[in-house]
């Protein structure tokens, strides 16, 4: 707490300094990573005080929050002030290019450009890249945004918002919604907008006023055409996680029942993590396909390193499966079709029972299908090896009493939810390839549910069941859009997020059947939220030792009540 507030004073001093105003009170402050004072960020913002009206830029900042883009163009308005501020303070403070310089070198060094689909992203690595006198590569939008923001620094403070408001209208005004969030596959949520600002020393200025309009449309029409987008991300897509297994017919088809509602403007992704060697990979897919390489070979010597009990806990779980599915097999149960139970027919007339049938369950072992789902979120990257671990076991367990299973993984990148198939239902030689699990990307639990339950809908069982096992944090960068119920956009997290998923797994049972199982692997502090999505049918294992025994006790309670 001492040197979190050493900090602050510390963040203050700089600012004071740079302000020469020892009365302003910043509400904006800038730190590293490290919770450490930014000197050159810090600077700034005392800067833009002493050569701006600030009364004005705040008044700004606050017509901004009405609009739904509101961090997105905070973030773009302090790439001007910075670019237009250094300009005017640099040859007062000699010190400040060098400053600057380490800044841009620090923030490349921390990003990944080939992961930086967001436009807010691509011209913040294209800002730094100029300070540092590098050429950018990235889009022409980007560039063409950076290139109007790149203010003059003989404009004054009533012209500088005059002409960020041009710049919103033109390029912002009706954006789609992917423009305003961040899609690095690690936690950007909190970020101020101080770690995401800069501009180049030589810089280039095109006149924002007389730019042609056919220039304009061509801006126009890269930010309407999002089946062009659609392409590139999913080109991508086949490079970093693998070779779409369906065809782009079927997915729209899929996507016209599934990215609806909550999920409007996600799209789905399905894969078995096969690469295919003629796709041009870049440096980040490269990178990735190693890493999942080097994480299924952790996956193997962790379970190998705990075999006797591992292969003890797939015993265990076994025999309490057969040991149900023996004691249903020689029993009989009430159906809607089978033998006539005379004396049950008044249920059908008053309560509306259609199980008024006995029905025989011998042989009836295969009129169950098991669906196995696992987190692959990065908030799992340091229980990566027992996941993987957990879900071979019951999936092993299951294939050993001839249940019919199907294992794949979920995460989220940019808009899409993929599944990553890892076995199929006939593929009973095929658990060894849950072992391939790696986590990465975001998760959007309720998005990824009402997915596997559409996949389960038309299977030709009586019983269905889906396992998740996940930390029960829904995080996804894509927001919940605005709908006519639903007047302002949310973020896919905390209360919206869980409250989303636990209305798919509600759904599970009423709409599709489908007992939902929730197994979980997260922290003790998210577990509350875990309880809300599943309720009862929440699993929460404090020992591997026990993996077996609690699996199996609840195993054995949701299969005897399908059974009734």
């Amino acid at each position: 707490m001492q040197e979190q507030n050493d900090e602050i004073k510390r963040a203050n001093n700089i600012i004071w300094n740079a302000s020469s105003d020892y009365s302003f009170n910043s509400k904006i402050k800038a730190y590293d990573k490290n919770g450490k004072a930014d000197l050159y960020l810090n600077y700034i913002i005392g800067a833009v005080h002493k050569y701006y009206d600030y009364s004005l830029l705040e008044g700004f900042f606050n017509y901004l929050k009405k609009d739904t883009n509101c961090e997105l163009l905070k973030e773009l308005t302090w790439i001007a002030l910075e670019n237009c501020t250094y300009k005017k303070a640099k040859n007062e403070r000699l010190v400040l290019e060098n400053l600057r310089r380490d800044y841009s070198k620090k923030f490349l060094d921390g990003c990944n450009p080939d992961l930086s689909f967001d436009i807010i992203d691509q011209i913040k690595i294209a800002h730094f890249e100029r300070a540092l006198g590098e050429k950018p590569n990235t889009t022409n939008l980007a560039l063409t945004i950076l290139n109007d923001l790149e203010f003059d620094e003989h404009m004054n403070t009533k012209q500088i918002i005059s002409r960020m408001k041009e710049i919103i209208k033109v390029y912002f005004q009706y954006g789609p919604r992917f423009l305003s969030k961040n899609i690095l596959p690690t936690s950007h949520k909190d970020r101020s907008i101080f770690q995401v600002k800069v501009k180049g020393a030589n810089s280039r200025h095109n006149s924002f006023f007389k730019r042609p309009k056919n220039e304009l449309r061509r801006a126009f029409s890269w930010l309407k055409s999002v089946d062009q987008i659609n392409k590139y991300d999913r080109k991508f897509m086949q490079g970093y996680y693998g070779v779409s297994i369906l065809q782009e017919p079927r997915i729209k088809a899929l996507e016209k029942i599934l990215c609806v509602g909550n999920h409007k403007n996600c799209h789905v992704y399905f894969t078995r993590g096969d690469f295919d060697v003629h796709i041009k990979s870049n440096i980040s897919t490269v990178k990735h396909r190693g890493d999942v390489l080097k994480q299924r070979e952790k996956n193997n010597i962790h379970y190998n390193e705990n075999f006797a009990r591992n292969n003890n806990n797939i015993l265990k779980l076994t025999n309490k499966i057969k040991n149900v599915m023996l004691i249903n097999r020689e029993s009989s149960c009430r159906a809607e079709r089978g033998k006539l139970i005379v004396g049950k027919i008044w249920r059908s007339l008053y309560l509306y029972d259609n199980k008024i049938f006995i029905k025989n369950l011998k042989n009836d072992i295969r009129d169950l299908t098991v669906d196995i789902m696992l987190d692959a979120s990065l908030s799992q990257k340091n229980r990566q090896e027992i996941i993987a671990t957990e879900g071979y076991i019951i999936a092993e367990s299951l294939t050993r009493c001839q249940i019919p299973v199907k294992v794949y993984s979920f995460c989220s990148f940019h808009d899409y939810t993929i599944i990553n198939l890892f076995r199929d239902y006939d593929e009973v030689d095929k658990n060894n390839r849950i072992f391939n699990y790696t986590a990465s990307g975001c998760n959007r639990d309720g998005l990824a549910i009402r997915t596997a339950l559409h996949m389960m809908k038309k299977l030709n069982c009586r019983h269905k069941m889906l396992i998740v096992l996940s930390d029960g944090k829904p995080n996804d960068m894509q927001c919940i859009p605005a709908s006519g119920t639903n007047p302002v956009e949310y973020s896919y997290s905390d209360d919206m997020g869980v409250n989303d998923t636990a209305l798919e797994v509600r759904k599970g049972l009423q709409q599709n059947g489908v007992y939902v199982l929730g197994v979980f692997t997260g922290r003790n502090e998210d577990l509350p939220a875990a309880k809300k999505i599943y309720g009862r049918n929440l699993v929460y294992i404090k020992s591997p030792k026990r993996f077996a025994d609690i699996v199996g006790i609840v195993l054995q309670n949701k299969l005897n009540n399908m059974y009734e």
